[in-house]
């Protein structure tokens, strides 16, 4: 639809008015110089857009042939690191406090079964070599073997407590 106007079109560059075009898209007036860039421009915007296109369609087919390195993905992995750290951290410091229990306790026991050697030597220097004393040693011994491995004042406890935050996918 043509329309008559009153006035000339001006270009909106340079403000020329003589052989000016008006662009049927954005309606702005281009003199022939400015509407050969213009066109130029729209190009470039056409092969800017273009190669966008293009990249995102890599993208497309990397996701196809690597779902591995979705976004996602990598953040299941910092989740996955993280809580692999947390257990790791606290298994450590339980670690550390156990070891320091077990060092005074097994000194400890090594001090009554120091103590029960003694007797035991005593005895047997003594010659008192009764069917009781050997059974007495035996017991004595067995216990402190049985406390060694299996600590009466300390054990590990489980609490169930989530101190893991736990993931899972949503779909909308």
């Amino acid at each position: 639809m043509a329309m008559k106007t009153t006035h000339r079109a001006v270009c909106c560059q340079c403000r020329k008015t003589k052989g000016t075009l008006i662009c049927d898209e954005c309606s702005k007036g281009f003199c022939p110089k400015h509407m050969i860039e213009h066109v130029d421009d729209l190009r470039e915007q056409l092969n800017k857009t273009d190669d966008e296109f293009s990249q995102f369609k890599l993208q497309i087919e990397e996701q196809l042939v690597k779902p591995e390195a979705h976004e996602l993905m990598k953040e299941i992995d910092n989740w996955e690191r993280e809580s692999i750290e947390k257990i790791q951290k606290m298994a450590n410091d339980i670690r550390q406090e156990l070891s320091s229990c077990l060092i005074s306790f097994v000194d400890d026991l090594n001090a009554k079964f120091r103590h029960l050697t003694e007797q035991f030597i005593q005895c047997r220097t003594e010659g008192n070599i009764i069917d009781s004393n050997i059974q007495f040693f035996n017991e004595e011994l067995n216990l402190l073997k049985n406390t060694l491995h299996k600590p009466p004042f300390f054990k590990i406890q489980y609490k169930s407590r989530i101190f893991i935050k736990q993931i899972r996918l949503t779909k909308n």
